[in-house]
């Protein structure tokens, strides 16, 4: 079920904007860049809610990607469909105008490699490398770094916080699309991720009710809880 999965969302339920909005999602340094500058905007502009939730946000994905993640493609070894898997579509964000941002790579053709050499006839002109990109893949990352933050957004904000979940999921499917992931390799990330953001708030909450008085007085008698 898992390789059928990869098959149909990677090869068959495709299309040419969808690589590009795909390959998009899937590049961390295409937006890196734009979520910094939110996380400094929000430090240095937001409240103690915001500031707590980035706090908490950044908690999360350091347990999970730092620790969790890291471990289990370590233990598991688990090698991506690039790797194994014949005929798998490697898609990535096209190249921008100099001296343009990453982000808008979007705007130009997407990189689309077959690892393996195997592509079929009607998509001429391709990258075909020389060998498979290198790589754990279970869990994923993304998915779990996301989930992370999608928790910790809706511990803090309830109905506010469900906006970002369709952004998650979408980030998780491009991880699919793209040829990087396997599908169990995105749910397992989605679970870690849920279970991440839920610890480090509980973590950074209890901390908060235990010394929160202790080292910062005014501020914790303004706030005595830490999600409210």
């Amino acid at each position: 079920m898992d390789q059928y999965l990869q098959i149909l969302i990677n090869r068959e339920w495709i299309s040419p904007l969808a690589d590009r909005f795909m390959a998009l999602l899937s590049d961390f340094n295409a937006w890196a860049p734009w979520l910094l500058g939110l996380i400094v905007a929000g430090i240095v502009l937001g409240n103690f809610r915001l500031r707590a939730m980035i706090l908490c946000a950044c908690i999360a994905v350091g347990l999970c990607d730092g620790i969790a993640v890291n471990v289990l493609k370590h233990k598991v070894g688990r090698p991506r469909p690039s790797q194994v898997e014949p005929g798998v579509r490697m898609v990535q964000l096209g190249v921008p105008p100099s001296p343009f941002p990453r982000v808008l790579g979007v705007i130009t053709p997407p990189v689309i490699s077959y690892p393996h050499g195997i592509k079929p006839p009607e998509e001429p002109g391709v990258l075909i490398p020389d060998h498979p990109t290198q790589g754990h893949s279970f869990p994923s990352g993304h998915a779990a770094n996301n989930m992370a933050v999608t928790t910790v957004l809706i511990l803090f904000y309830r109905r506010g916080g469900w906006f970002y979940l369709p952004i998650a999921l979408m980030i998780g499917y491009s991880r699919i699309y793209t040829g990087a992931h396997w599908p169990s390799d995105v749910l397992a990330g989605f679970f870690l991720g849920v279970v991440g953001g839920w610890f480090a708030v509980l973590l950074m909450r209890e901390a908060w009710r235990r010394w929160g008085l202790a080292l910062v007085p005014r501020l914790a008698s303004t706030h005595p809880s830490l999600l409210s």
